[in-house]
């Protein structure tokens, strides 16, 4: 009985052992995509999200993550941001990494690496453009910020946030980034806002119920646009002007089918905002001429 007991006790404290190891594989440099559902669909096979066509454009170079949140505007993204950004340094003012702890208790502080890596040689790969070998710690090379569709919705709608609070919420999260204060301070990452894309208000009608009112409208949401785009050029980010391009390619979608219905906006949105095929090719177009303009070293 007491050999038993022994056994019993070393598979415990073995199983124990086992439980307190952390498996840290080697990982890409990562591109973060955080916004509402029209990222969270950004993966969605059926209508060639846009972070599937990233994905395929820089694959073994970075990891595409999605951090895309249905239904979110961007006071829901200032409390939910210290849980999706990395964290890179310890707790400094104005932040709140408990709550990453007790929700992650097994997340480190994210610290980038200039390590060389080791391939299947034995010899050492130089970090550096055209390396496709991952590290032990992936750098956060470019996030983007893709909000303002929920927060552009008519005033008494459930996600309707007024324009001025939008754009100082934007400020915000490019500060965590941005800000030497901040716990996920890293000046080496680049950001690039994308502004909400825009209003099919034909389709959005189609699916509000009669005599009610339309809970989003196209006009409303240039607006928001509007302060996306001098949100970025305050801060000197680069953007994406996603609401001019959609409203501009309807325009000339709608010129060549005299016997549509919708303005040409059934191209790119499938029910008046969120993107169809047509809408996420337009985005993923914009973004990799946004990148090469701006950061031609990112070129895979």
């Amino acid at each position: 009985m007491p050999l038993l007991l022994l056994l019993v006790l070393a598979v415990v404290q073995v199983a124990l052992a086992d439980s307190a190891l952390t498996y840290r594989y080697p990982k890409y440099d990562v591109l973060m995509a955080f916004g509402d559902s029209i990222t969270q669909f950004g993966f969605y096979p059926a209508n060639s999200g846009y972070l599937t066509h990233l994905a395929q454009h820089f694959h073994r170079r970075m990891d595409v993550v999605n951090r895309g949140f249905s239904g979110y505007n961007t006071a829901d993204a200032r409390r939910i941001a210290d849980l999706v950004l990395p964290q890179t340094q310890q707790k400094a003012p104005g932040t709140n990494p408990g709550l990453r702890r007790r929700l992650l208790p097994g997340s480190r502080p994210h610290r980038p690496t200039e390590l060389a890596t080791t391939g299947a040689s034995g010899k050492l790969w130089p970090q550096g453009r055209g390396n496709t070998f991952p590290t032990q710690e992936g750098k956060l090379q470019l996030c983007i910020l893709f909000f303002g569709a929920n927060d552009a919705r008519l005033e008494g709608e459930r996600h309707h946030l007024p324009v001025e609070q939008y754009g100082d919420n934007l400020r915000y999260l490019a500060s965590l980034l941005r800000d030497p204060d901040s716990a996920h301070y890293s000046p080496d990452t680049r950001i690039l806002i994308v502004t909400p894309p825009a209003v099919g208000d034909r389709m959005i009608e189609r699916t509000t119920a009669p005599g009610a009112q339309a809970p989003i409208r196209n006009n409303v949401t240039g607006t928001y646009a509007g302060m996306a785009m001098a949100v970025a050029r305050e801060l000197g980010i680069p953007h994406v002007d996603l609401y001019s391009a959609i409203n501009d390619a309807a325009k000339t979608a709608a010129a060549q089918d005299t016997h549509g219905t919708l303005e040409g906006y059934d191209r790119y949105l499938v029910d008046g905002l969120h993107l169809s095929s047509g809408g996420n090719k337009l985005l993923y177009d914009l973004i990799i001429k946004t990148i090469a303009a701006n950061w031609p070293e990112m070129a895979p």
